[in-house]
């Protein structure tokens, strides 16, 4: 590989491609780019010359390998020269003193503009390549105007090693518009035309748009181009910490001409570039109603937008998307394929994620999606970048052209096909896995049996990092066989790790030459000549073990695996002759689906990140699932893996660690509430099973200086002694409330001032403890009476406290301030002048859940959640979201400095919103209860949500996003939420526990089926209209259907006999009829189908 053009001045470096393609910008130790350069794709950084001719707007890139330009460097400068119709350029660039310019000189005639652009990370290169679009949401952008001087200041608000960086950008000459984020520039279009949409429009947006893909762009006035040169220059300059808001600019325009002035030009003799042999995309053709209706005659939760049709789902639980669907769409269609139905971590299974826009097979994973990746992952959703992963390119004459927005899109739960229509033919490409095993296969079809000459890129890694891939490829054949190097984090940690990949007709194994860009070892290419179909797999074994041979059809495949899916649900179907009810039997599958992958296969689409268990949400989603699946074993296993990560020292838990042989990967600190969720598995634990051996298995801690596994162990029983004491050593002083540290569940609340961590009590969390406690005391009653009284007592004090700190005045506050017990100050609260926030979410729901309410006091908090945080997408964290001043902390961390109003900034989180829907079915609010299922439902939501944008039917959204430009925007209209003038989009999808949360109300709380050891409870929470609901269901391994009657006579009728029952203890209504396991399994047959009549 050709070395990099490296040039440095002060605290700043910059680092081009040998073909002049900017590759990265440091300084003062941050990334300033967002996005690496790389010869294939070129870099986000470019200058745009626009011409106008007869009314029509045409633009040429002028710099790096995607121009048409000559080229040329010294050790100082960079200069690109070239003709674009009736007008002569030279681009030349120098870096000075912490600042850099690009200087562009025009020359011939007529009128010309140009437009800049650069992607921006603005942030420790680490953070950057962590998630970019999760740094994006932290970049702030300010505007200063000045006549037509335009300067974008844009601010890192999260600290870089306790710094703020600045980039600030500008212009010498007179500038009419500007744009801060790339969804605005290269706009939705981009996924079908690869071009920049702004650059057809008059202007750019002239607006600030803080989302997440920072990208700023400046657009020239137009220029009168003569014979005599017209210069332009363009301007950055960086600020290692700009600690304030930015009201201005930061650097002075005399002072950036000065610096500029005292630089000498070279004329640099350039030469021309190699041209890269790409053709246009191919992008697949509209298929006609007729051609829809003839692949797909039974269609199911058809969604129509304006008379045309986006989506579908059919009777096997596919979900198809219309390409008029994905142009609309901010976040692509995307899906994560699994491979292996073990249901233990210790057994890890291999995984695909794929993306409509022509991503067949990206962060391909056995076990650890950080570590083990075989591929690289997509960095952007809008297919800006095309290395990543594995794409396809088809051979048109001399030129590829990469399959990129097919006609079509079809997810199977493990499978995903594209249509790519053509004038004359239809090629279809089909990713799935195999349900029982580790192998991905990819097939590419030519349905009129053409034969084509095809390019199979695959950026292979084996690493966590893509710009310095770890790969040894070996060939024999038809069979690659891929390690990771000696130096790869692989080896190691897992030193047999090893992938195949085998391909059923022969090819030629290559690199990125064949498009005529130099090699630069990070893309390797099977190169496949005149065939109608190319069929490959990809198997993964972490021992080693030799290639397997074997015939795999998509059909068997997704038959097994819905079949697997089919039997975690226990045969889940829902039936009603009026109310629509279907989307929630597709919906089962697909969130039973993400929960699958967030508990094996920790990521998402967005948040490619992960490989880690979430205490506190491995605690709620899969736990949940499994236990209202009827599942318990899959919970001991969890129980097992949570409690060896306990601390030894104190008896805490990490926020987050990795469970495989990464081991020493984990967090090591947490948000006060973490030390309570293991507790609360385990309390679950037991009520459902009556497991009380499972307190004596012994199992190691975690040593906090190694973070390794002891070599002592101790009885389970002791590990949740260690974990009580921990949270009395952590009350307030002098009370029963426990310290908030560093948080609670809304990870943005984080308090800025390090005081208020031991001085500050958050109600969530005390109300969470108190009914924790409460349940672990009832279930240790047989077992250590002593010790269950200690915590009775301990549940008994959290109560007391709880009602004369928190509940004195009648309305819970978000939080308690004390700086002694006689000075007591509520946070998030109708008294408070702090914050400007009045009413929190989840202290109040929660102490619902946990019967902490009298039915007076939970009636009156119901109100205020309707008045003040119920909106028509959802319930709100908060009654506002908290102040934003430029992204300055006062109160909060996270909370004021995110420049994005979106994920829990927005405040509709969907996992508060489904603790929401429990609340309401604890209170037995039938009506709330399933509306509150419904509006989070993805599937059709704009007929229950009038003012949803749309998205991804078929995957979990973590938030409901107000479709505000930025926090100040926000901050003035956000009651538009409210009104349903604004519309809602939806957020980061999958890696969360909601999915496995969802499941668990629906069927243990909504339906109200819930089983244990020895008896079952049925507690349906249901509204009137729903009077003949059927639900299909096995239970206790006998297959039932359930009909729900509205009656104001409870009874239970089992294939006709009434049964005798009792209730349980609610304190706010009648509670859940309880039958005995034994009576219920006699009149139940084992091979034949049940009825189970539910009156209530």
């Amino acid at each position: 590989m050709t070395k990099k053009i490296v040039m440095n001045n002060a605290n700043t470096t910059v680092t081009f491609l040998p073909n002049g393609d900017l590759y990265e910008i440091q300084s003062h130790g941050v990334m300033i780019n967002q996005l690496n350069g790389n010869a294939l794709d070129g870099s986000l950084n470019q200058i745009y010359l626009r011409l106008r001719e007869a009314g029509e707007l045409s633009f040429i890139p002028l710099i790096g390998s995607n121009a048409n330009s000559a080229f040329a460097y010294s050790d100082k400068q960079l200069t690109w020269t070239g003709t674009y119709q009736s007008i002569d350029y030279q681009v030349d660039f120098q870096l000075a003193q912490d600042c850099w310019f690009w200087r562009v000189q025009l020359s011939g005639s007529g009128e010309a503009e140009l437009v800049y652009g650069q992607d921006l990370g603005n942030a420790a290169k680490g953070a950057v390549q962590s998630n970019e679009a999760y740094v994006s949401q932290y970049i702030d952008h300010h505007v200063s105007h000045d006549k037509d001087h335009i300067v974008l200041s844009s601010r890192q608000n999260q600290p870089q090693n306790g710094q703020f960086p600045l980039v600030e950008q500008g212009s010498f000459q007179a500038l009419k518009g500007f744009s801060t984020d790339g969804y605005q520039f290269f706009g939705r279009s981009y996924k079908e035309t690869n071009q920049p949409a702004a650059l057809s429009q008059e202007t750019l947006a002239n607006e600030v748009y803080q989302y997440e893909f920072a990208y700023t762009a400046l657009q020239t006035q137009w220029l009168a181009v003569s014979e005599t040169p017209t210069e332009i220059v363009f301007y950055a300059a960086v600020k290692a910490n700009q600690a304030t808001a930015v009201n201005e600019p930061q650097f002075a325009l005399e002072t950036l001409k000065e610096t500029y002035q005292a630089l000498s030009f070279d004329s640099l003799q350039a030469t021309a570039q190699p041209r890269k042999n790409f053709g246009r995309p191919l992008t697949g053709l509209t298929f006609s109603t007729e051609e829809i209706n003839e692949r797909f005659p039974q269609q199911e939760a058809v969604e129509i937008v304006d008379e045309q049709l986006y989506s579908f789902f059919t009777p096997d639980y596919h979900h198809v998307v219309l390409k008029e669907k994905e142009a609309q769409m901010e976040r692509s269609h995307g899906h994560i394929l699994l491979s292996g139905q073990e249901l233990i971590v210790d057994q890890p299974i291999l995984s695909t994620t794929v993306y409509m826009t022509g991503m067949f097979n990206s962060q391909i994973v056995l076990g650890n999606t950080n570590m083990n990746k075989l591929l690289s992952n997509s960095r952007n959703s809008l297919n800006l970048f095309k290395r990543s992963g594995q794409r396809i390119y088809l051979k048109d004459g001399d030129q590829w052209r990469i399959l990129t927005m097919p006609s079509a899109f079809e997810m199977g739960l493990n499978s995903a096909t594209w249509y790519y229509k053509t004038a004359d033919d239809v090629i279809q490409v089909t990713t799935f896995t195999k349900a029982n095993g580790r192998t991905i296969a990819t097939t590419i079809t030519s349905e009129q049996g053409r034969a084509y000459t095809w390019a199979i890129t695959n950026q292979f890694v084996m690493g966590i990092d893509e710009a310095v891939p770890t790969v040894t490829i070996t060939q024999d054949q038809q069979l690659l066989t891929i390690k990771g190097t000696a130096d790869s984090p692989i080896a190691e940690t897992y030193p047999e790790l090893t992938y195949y990949l085998h391909a059923a007709q022969p090819f030629e194994l290559t690199d990125e030459t064949i498009f005529n860009v130099a090699a630069d070892d990070s893309t390797t290419v099977l190169t496949f000549a005149e065939q109608a179909t190319v069929s490959f797999v990809i198997q993964g074994t972490l021992t080693g073990e030799p290639f397997v041979s074997e015939t795999l059809d998509r059909q068997q495949e997704d038959t097994a695996y819905t079949a697997f899916v089919d039997d975690l649900l226990n045969q889940f179907e829902l039936k009603h002759s009026q109310a629509d009810v279907a989307s929630f039997n597709h919906l089962a599958r697909w969130y039973t689906h993400n929960m699958l992958v967030h508990y094996l296969s920790p990521h998402g689409l967005e948040q490619y990140g992960g490989a880690a268990w979430g205490t506190r949400d491995v605690s709620q989603g899969p736990t949940e699932y499994f236990l209202a699946l009827n599942r318990p074993e899959m919970v001991a296993s969890i129980i097992e893996h949570l409690f060896e990560n306990q601390f030894a020292d104190d008896g805490n838990w990490p926020q987050w660690f990795m469970f495989d042989r990464y081991e020493k990967q984990k967090a090591d600190e947490s948000h006060g509430d973490v030390i309570v969720w293991p507790m609360k598995v385990v309390s679950d634990y037991l009520e459902k099973t009556k497991d009380f051996a499972i307190l004596e298995k012994e199992l190691p801690y975690t040593d906090r200086t190694t973070f390794l596994k002891t070599r002592t162990n101790a009885s389970l029983f002791d590990h949740l002694k260690k974990e009580v004491a921990y949270i009395e050593a952590n009350f307030l002083e002098g009370t029963y409330l426990s310290c908030y540290g560093d948080g609670d569940w809304d990870d943005t609340l984080q308090p800025n001032n390090s005081k208020l961590k031991k001085q500050m009590a958050s109600s969530w969390t005390v109300a969470l403890t108190y009914e924790v406690l409460k349940k672990l005391a009832n279930q240790l009653q047989s077992v250590d009476p002593e010790y269950a009284k200690h915590l009775t007592e301990l549940s008994a004090g959290i109560k007391h406290d709880f009602e004369k700190y928190m509940l004195a005045d009648g309305t819970l506050p978000g939080f308690v301030y004390m700086e002694d017990s006689e000075h007591v100050e509520l946070m998030v609260h109708p008294t408070d002048k702090k914050t400007g926030i009045q009413y929190r979410l989840l202290p109040m729901q929660q102490s619902m859940i946990g019967e902490l309410l009298s039915p007076e006091q939970a009636d009156h908090h119901v109100a205020i959640i309707k008045e003040h945080l119920q909106f028509p997408d959802g319930v709100r964290l908060m009654n506002r979201p908290a102040t934003y001043a430029g992204g300055v902390s006062t109160n909060f961390k996270r909370a004021e400095q995110a420049a994005n109003f979106g994920r829990e900034i927005g405040l509709q989180y969907v996992h508060a919103h489904i603790r929401f829907t429990e609340a309401m079915a604890k209170l037995g609010r039938e009506e709330e209860t399933w509306q509150a299922l419904g509006v989070i439902n993805p599937i059709q939501i704009a007929q229950r949500v009038e003012n949803a944008e749309i998205r991804q039917a078929n995957a979990y959204f973590s938030s409901s996003d107000g479709d505000f430009k930025t926090r100040v925007e926000a901050q003035e209209n956000f009651g538009k939420l409210k009104e349903a003038t604004v519309g809602v989009k939806g957020g980061w999808r999958i890696y969360s526990s909601g999915p496995g949360i969802y499941m668990n109300q629906l069927i243990s709380n909504v339906l109200g089926i819930r089983t244990f050891v020895d008896h079952v409870e049925l507690d349906p929470v249901l509204p009137a209209e729903l009077a003949g609901l059927t639900l299909t269901y096995r239970l206790y391994d006998r297959p039932v259907e359930i009909v729900y009657h509205s009656s104001s006579t409870p009874k239970i009728l089992i294939n006709g006999e009434e049964m005798s029952t009792e209730f349980a203890e609610n304190r706010y209504r009648q509670g859940a009829f309880v039958l005995k396991k034994a009576a219920l399994c006699a009149k139940l047959n084992e091979n034949q189908t049940n009825t189970i009549d539910i009156y209530r």
